[in-house]
């Protein structure tokens, strides 16, 4: 289970965590970074999904 800190509209911490099911089901605001990293002969190294993570679309947005 993920938990994340829920952010204001403004992008600062409520204080507030829950998971990230209950955030994607309660379209709360949180963070997340994505990192794009290249090999040397400019191919792009890509991070598999674990087949059991929801999707937003599975957790009803």
């Amino acid at each position: 289970m993920e938990y994340l800190d829920v952010l204001d509209e403004q992008g600062n911490p409520t204080g507030k965590i829950e998971t990230r099911e209950i955030i994607h089901r309660k379209g709360l605001i949180h963070s997340e970074v994505t990192g794009i990293i290249y090999t040397e002969n400019g191919k792009i190294l890509l991070q598999k999904r674990n087949r059991n993570k929801k999707l937003m679309q599975e957790v009803g947005l």
